[in-house]
């Protein structure tokens, strides 16, 4: 029940005669069904040859499914369910019972992360080692968050920072890996990326050698895979792994019993992408050990056969107690309905006492249950009603009571103050408040009318959030209906005035420095009132932007639609995000044409504008348009994204052989920060590598190298690792290439990138040309093709012809590096770029002075003669 109970205790004063009564009202059916299911998945469990956990072949009997309309009770009968498992579990004495609850409506309760380290923290009750998990877990911590400390990570949400805090979540994890990597805890402690590596490396080498979980399945392949989302949400799988082997306890003996509770389950399952709810799905499929106790408004259909290719795991076969037919077998699907008149009764009766007898007079009891029908957040505030009439000194009569749930809603407003009126109706708009908030909707209202406002029993309170406070999300609907039927109501113009103070508030209180976390839920708040009012501010653009420089792009915008009320700088701020989603994942021809109309009907050079064109001029760079891609950054100049704009020309300008021009530019460009002063310096490296001048390039990347290791900057080390070997190679250094390149792919272990693979492999294949060795250099050719062929990179084509041409002219065949110079030519005119490498390949075939005649318009920084005249000397060497 509601606070409302508690506040008539003290709402009469000393001399009341009512007390409030704690009421559950009694669902009997679903207690039972959740006591059966606790029961039969024990027994599945015991009786079962091979472990489900073992032979993932086996129908999952482990969920619960518990829904029904907005309203009607089932996160209350959710919380009521865990709170009897665990008081069962006391009162016989048993340590060995664990119940999780997450719910998807809370900030970040829906990244894979934060719900796997949550399952974590709660097995951590039985005990606090959990080998394979633990030891997979800092792998992937170490290469996909390099350098950060993964207790920075459980103190960024606050349901997170509670459940690791009570289990000390932190310690355990660190425990067990310090049996395998002794000397350093790497990324779990936050040290230098180095160390994150020794402990990556620590555990795959004692894995490879068969030392270390050789009889857990597919653990050696979790240990090495990619460190990315879709590899963590199988590592559910280890968990149920370790727990399926933790001692059974007590007597008789019983294995242990775990309960994850996952309400408002319509956050995922309601969505048009199910890509969150793939990755839940996948964990709860591979926890056959675990059940799960769904709450949501909506039936989950994975038994269904029409869901395949969506979700991981569909039909009957793998969830046969979920399917329609089935209704008596449990765990099973339970659609929670409205009370009954006799549990009403109950309800009502018990709600509120004055010497033994309910306070509510039978009248006013029975016109609340006929207008209610069953619905418990209806006779929530039907109680309150009655309360607040008792306050005011009135003797409430049925009159006063009844009608539709508006009804009631509308009474609710009425029953408060005119000032309070508009805070709940300024509460209604937005998912949660403070008084900040509050105050910023309503700057008129005094403070302790906002102080009053929010002791009201309709509002729900947790202090873990920034904005503690919530109405339900039935209410804040029905406050929103009943409002337009109120002599005071407010007109729509009303709401989207009071939604636009709400969304300048939010981006005042976003300060500059704020972590991607805080970024994150106050750029979703405000995409959200911009969706539901039409309002739309600047800071949203600029947020959208920082969160995808820090690469949080994956799960930006889940959920959201394009309503009709929506202003166009929202559509296209949704637009954006979208093309950043499709250009990531290869389809960079998709986010071109998405994001080539997004912009229509944008103020000119507004920040949302900007954001649209930055994301399809890089979009178009992906799909190889250079030229086109550089109209749109000269436009950009200036602006809202001035920095990478100007970058980004420099890196045209080095594209088509603009040297001088790129370097001058790139030495007055003041950085950001250490990744843009990395990514200037590398540039300049890119440019005196092309001039032949490798000792100047060797110094640059050797800075760049420098300082993204004392930054702890993984990935752009990695980088300039690999131009590093594309640099010495000329020289036919092949030891240098080695160290480069295996320091390189140490890296790229943890931050992984298959272009600079192909880079490294292209470098490895030039050393062996200079050097003789034939064989291996085709090789190293084909293999550069491959890889390229593989993640769709055109260019890793013009390295891999470079060196072929290189070991052509070695080799004396002339007319075969002729072919396959033409087909650069090609290439690298299509794209707009890269096309100084002809007069380059040019020199080694033709000589030095048909070279300089072959593209005129390439500025070479020491003049064609003496640039080219370097070049040659890497042939002639040989």
């Amino acid at each position: 029940m509601a606070r409302v109970n508690l506040r008539a205790a003290f709402m009469g004063g000393l001399s009341s005669t009512v007390t409030a009564q704690q009421v559950f009202t009694n669902r009997v059916d679903e207690v039972a069904a959740f006591e059966r299911s606790v029961e039969c998945l024990r027994g599945t469990l015991d009786e079962a040859e091979v472990s489900p956990v073992v032979d993932r072949a086996q129908g999952r009997r482990n969920v619960l499914t518990l829904y029904g309309v907005g309203g009607i009770g089932k996160t209350t009968l959710s919380h009521e369910l865990e709170r009897r498992l665990l008081a069962d579990a006391a009162a016989e004495g048993r340590d060995d019972v664990v119940a999780v609850r997450v719910d998807l409506s809370e900030d970040g309760a829906c990244d894979i992360e934060g719900l796997l380290l949550r399952l974590r923290a709660g097995l951590g009750q039985l005990g606090s080692r959990w080998q394979a998990f633990d030891l997979a877990l800092a792998s992937y911590w170490a290469r996909a968050h390099p350098g950060e400390a993964l207790q920075d990570f459980l103190d960024t949400s606050p349901a997170l920072r509670r459940a690791s805090r009570s289990v000390g979540l932190g310690d355990q994890i660190a425990e067990t890996v310090r049996d395998v990597d002794p000397a350093g805890l790497g990324g779990l402690t936050g040290l230098a990326h180095r160390a994150a590596l020794a402990t990556y490396r620590a555990v795959r080498d004692r894995v490879r050698e068969g030392r270390l979980l050789a009889d857990c399945e597919l653990f050696a392949e979790l240990v090495e895979a990619d460190a990315d989302y879709e590899t963590l949400s199988y590592f559910s799988y280890l968990l149920a792994w370790d727990l399926d082997r933790l001692p059974h306890r007590g007597r008789p003996a019983r294995r242990p019993t775990v309960c994850v509770f996952l309400d408002t389950f319509e956050v995922v399952n309601g969505r048009a992408d199910r890509t969150v709810e793939r990755l839940i799905q996948r964990c709860v499929y591979l926890m056959p050990n675990v059940l799960f106790v769904i709450t949501g408004r909506n039936r989950v259909d994975w038994a269904d056969a029409g869901v395949g290719g969506e979700l991981d795991f569909t039909g009957p076969r793998c969830w046969p107690n979920l399917h329609f037919s089935n209704d008596t077998v449990e765990p099973r699907q339970h659609l929670v309905g409205y009370l009954s008149d006799s549990d009403a009764e109950s309800y009502l009766s018990e709600a509120l006492v004055r010497d033994g007898e309910p306070a509510m007079p039978a009248e006013v009891r029975r016109r609340i249950i006929a207008g209610g029908q069953g619905l418990p957040l209806y006779l929530d505030l039907s109680v309150s009603h009655f309360v607040a009439l008792l306050a005011r000194g009135g003797q409430p009569s049925p009159a006063d009571f009844g009608g539709s749930f508006t009804a009631v809603a509308t009474r609710s407003i009425r029953d408060l103050p005119w000032d309070e009126r508009d805070l709940v109706r300024t509460a209604a708009l937005t998912d949660r408040v403070d008084a900040g908030l509050l105050r910023a909707g309503q700057p008129g209202v005094s403070d302790g009318s906002v102080a009053r406002f929010l002791r009201r029993p309709f509002l729900t309170h947790d202090d873990a959030y920034a904005l503690p406070y919530a109405l339900h999300s039935a209410l804040r609907h029905a406050i929103g209906e009943a409002d337009r039927t109120l002599p005071d109501g407010w007109s729509d113009r009303d709401r989207r005035d009071t939604a636009a103070r709400l969304l300048g508030w939010l981006g005042r209180r976003l300060a500059p420095d704020a972590g991607r976390v805080a970024v994150s839920q106050t750029l979703e708040s405000g995409l959200k009132l911009s969706a539901a009012h039409g309002v739309f501010e600047d800071w949203m653009a600029r947020a959208t932007q920082r969160l995808v420089e820090a690469g949080q792009w994956s799960e930006l915008g889940a959920g959201l639609s394009v309503e009709r009320t929506a202003a166009p700088e929202y559509r296209a701020v949704l637009a954006a995000i979208r093309g950043v989603q499709l250009r990531r994942t290869g389809r960079a021809a998709q986010a071109v044409e998405l994001l080539g109309r997004a912009g229509d009907g944008l103020p000119q050079g507004s920040p949302t504008a900007q954001l649209v064109r930055i994301h399809l001029a890089h979009a178009l760079r992906n799909h190889g348009d250079y030229t086109e891609a550089a109209t749109i950054y000269r436009a950009l100049v200036g602006g809202e994204f001035d920095a990478p704009a100007r970058y980004w020309l420099c890196d045209f300008d080095y594209l088509n052989g603009r040297f001088g021009t790129a370097l001058g530019s790139l030495r007055e460009q003041r950085s950001r920060g250490a990744e843009d002063e990395g990514e200037r310096l590398r540039l300049i490296g890119h440019i005196w590598r092309v001039n032949a001048r490798f000792d100047e390039a060797s110094a640059a990347y050797g800075e760049a190298i420098g300082l993204a290791r004392r930054e702890g900057l993984a990935a752009a080390e990695a980088k300039a690792l690999a131009n590093l070997a594309q640099t010495v190679c000329w020289s036919g250094d092949t030891a240098a290439v080695s160290d480069a390149a295996a320091r390189a792919r140490d890296l790229l272990d943890l931050v992984p990138n298959p272009v600079e693979l192909v880079k490294i492999r292209s470098a490895e294949a030039v050393a062996q040309a200079v050097t003789g060795d034939a064989a291996a250099a085709m090789e190293a050719v084909g293999g550069t093709r491959r890889l390229a062929d593989d993640i769709g990179y055109r260019g890793g084509h013009n390295l891999a012809d470079v060196a072929q041409i290189l070991l052509g002219v070695i080799d004396g065949d002339h007319d075969g590096a002729r072919r396959i110079r033409a087909e650069l030519d090609a290439r690298t005119c299509r794209s707009g770029g890269n096309t100084y490498w002809v007069p380059i390949v040019t020199s080694w075939i033709d000589g030095v002075p048909k070279a300089v005649e072959r593209d005129l318009r390439v500025e070479w920084v020491d003049g064609p003669a003496v640039s080219l005249g370097r070049w040659a000397e890497v042939a002639a060497r040989r």
